[in-house]
């Protein structure tokens, strides 16, 4: 690790600068300074760690980086995006069972379609060719035709550099055995906070509550406004949804009995007959129907792409019918598999009973559902309860204590000195050696489908110019932030579908090497120049 004086230097935008011989002239425009957004280093001390040294290299090839660290989640993920207000972000990406549908980390992510404000394609990058694959391999439900599709869009997307891959990690977590019994484990890219583990959890103690520590607390409980995975899977936690992804990455049945595939554009499913919102009133086909028109037709942050091509949702009894415009194979796992259940007793009036002017503001925090918790109370940014539903087909074990934690470093305290049960969150790297000789704690690794990476803003100066972003391809130190910042739980990836989702991951992509001469030969040839302090300026 760099010495505090170092990494001080390296938050001032000041570390690391090479000076590099001038060429004969650099007349064309000077490349102004980057703004990177990117990670409190209080909470997150590896992905800030992780911008510094990516930063540090940059300035050895004449360019002037600012790290500009913000609060999570807020306000950062509005910066991130809402506002794409950066000229590059600290991009860490986080594994989940549903992301082994190939389409979230290769279309979702870069067709153009998904760069307006709330889109999953922050850096605003648009190509012909990538947006005619994604519609190509969206409408195959032929697995192996899809697959080739999915590879020669890798090819297309690594060929334009719209971020800088980092890494891909093993995430370790912990929890105390001596508190805690999870009957029958399932490796998951979550690990211990994914649903089907949360489930198994049984406290030993004779308390039925367990206590579980994180750094991240819910940004919105509503979902027509949340943002992120973490806020998703809480809300997984309260209400239903027909499928539900399992560790293998396959929609498994939940709130439906059965789904059958009509034709390529209509999917049917049953619901089971014993479902109940926590206010009494059965959770039926109409509630399904409504709950997909209604976040539609509110365009609801993270479901409004999956939902843009559902034409239509009808019903008898508890079946329900979804038909779509066009083919879609990512629709079973990113809509069915993910969408929360909503009461229309409750959401349909929710504007006369509030007195709101949008159903987006409602802040949800009174939550009727049908999950296999209930949210008893949430006290911002220092507790989340959630009650066990014991009438649940899923059976919890135990309610569910999620503490907040203002940094990774207190929680792992708290969780060597027994005052929590779990860590959510990743042990901090440096840690883990430690973490190994405690008795009680059993340590747990996930390997994570999702990724590091610095993604570009493409509406930028900077990085609107494609010779730039290739050179920076090979101004990556992607080894030493692996052993240095990760401890050596990660590898580099050559493709934002990383090889841990083995099938989708294109085997022929290779990892551009860290070299910062060829780095400096491609930015030459491009016609590039540096001044006398060794400042990087544009082509004339």
């Amino acid at each position: 690790m760099r010495t505090k004086l170092k990494r001080l230097k390296m938050a001032l935008g000041v570390a690391g600068m090479m000076l590099l011989p001038a060429t004969a002239s650099a007349e064309g425009k000077l490349v102004p300074e980057i703004d990177f957004l990117t990670w409190p280093a209080a909470k997150y001390q590896h992905y800030y760690e992780t911008s510094a040294y990516l930063a540090e290299a940059w300035e050895k090839l004449g360019l002037r980086v600012k790290l500009n660290p913000q609060p999570f989640p807020s306000p950062m993920l509005g910066m991130w995006f809402t506002e794409h207000k950066f000229d590059v972000v600290m991009s860490v990406l986080s594994g989940s069972s549903a992301r082994f549908e190939p389409d979230f980390y290769s279309s979702n992510q870069f067709v153009t379609e998904n760069s307006k404000p709330g889109g999953m394609n922050v850096g605003s990058f648009s190509n012909a060719k990538v947006d005619a694959l994604t519609e190509k391999q969206r409408a195959l439900y032929d697995i192996g035709a899809r697959r080739e599709v999915i590879f020669e869009l890798q090819e297309a997307i690594q060929a334009e550099q719209p971020e800088a891959l980092v890494a891909y990690v093993i995430n370790t977590t912990a929890y105390n055995k001596e508190t805690v019994e999870i009957d029958g484990y399932q490796s998951t890219p979550e690990g211990l906070r994914s649903v089907w583990n949360l489930l198994k959890m049984k406290p030993l103690d004779g308390d039925n509550r367990i206590l579980l520590g994180w750094t991240i607390d819910q940004d919105s409980w509503n979902p027509l406004t949340f943002k992120t995975l973490e806020d998703l899977d809480r809300l997984g936690l309260v209400y239903d949804r027909l499928l539900v992804v399992g560790p293998s990455g396959k929609p498994e049945m939940w709130a439906a009995e059965s789904m059958e595939a009509i034709d390529s554009t209509t999917f049917e499913v049953t619901l089971r007959d014993d479902l109940v919102f926590n206010d009494g009133k059965p959770l039926t086909a109409d509630d399904v129907k409504f709950t997909f028109d209604y976040l539609k037709e509110n365009k609801a942050v993270y479901f409004h792409q999956y939902l843009e091509n559902l034409e239509e949702v009808t019903f008898d009894g508890r079946k329900i019918r979804f038909r779509l415009g066009e083919p879609s194979a990512p629709f079973v796992s990113a809509a069915l598999g993910q969408v929360p259940i909503l009461p229309k007793h409750v959401w349909s009036n929710i504007l006369e009973e509030t007195g709101l002017e949008k159903p987006q503001d409602f802040r949800n925090i009174q939550i009727v559902g049908s999950g296999p918790y209930n949210l008893k109370y949430w006290k911002e940014g220092r507790e989340i309860y959630f009650e066990r539903n014991e009438k649940h087909f899923m059976k919890p074990q135990a309610d569910l204590l999620m503490v907040q934690f203002g940094s990774a470093e207190v929680l792992t305290s708290a969780l060597a000195k027994g005052d929590i049960d779990i860590s959510l969150q990743p042990l901090v790297p440096t840690v883990i050696d430690e973490f190994r000789q405690f008795d009680q704690l059993e340590l747990v690794q996930a390997q994570s489908n999702g990724y590091m990476s610095a993604r570009y803003n493409i509406q930028s100066e900077v990085f609107a110019n494609a010779d730039l972003r290739k050179a920076l391809a090979h101004a990556i130190p992607f080894e030493a932030i692996i052993e240095e910042v990760l401890g050596g739980d990660a590898a580099p990836t050559p493709s934002s579908i990383v090889p841990s989702n083995t099938f989708w991951t294109n085997p022929d992509l290779t990892i551009p090497e860290y070299d910062i001469e060829k780095a400096r030969s491609i930015l030459g040839n491009a016609g590039f120049t540096w001044d006398g302090e060794g400042r990087l300026h544009f082509p004339e």
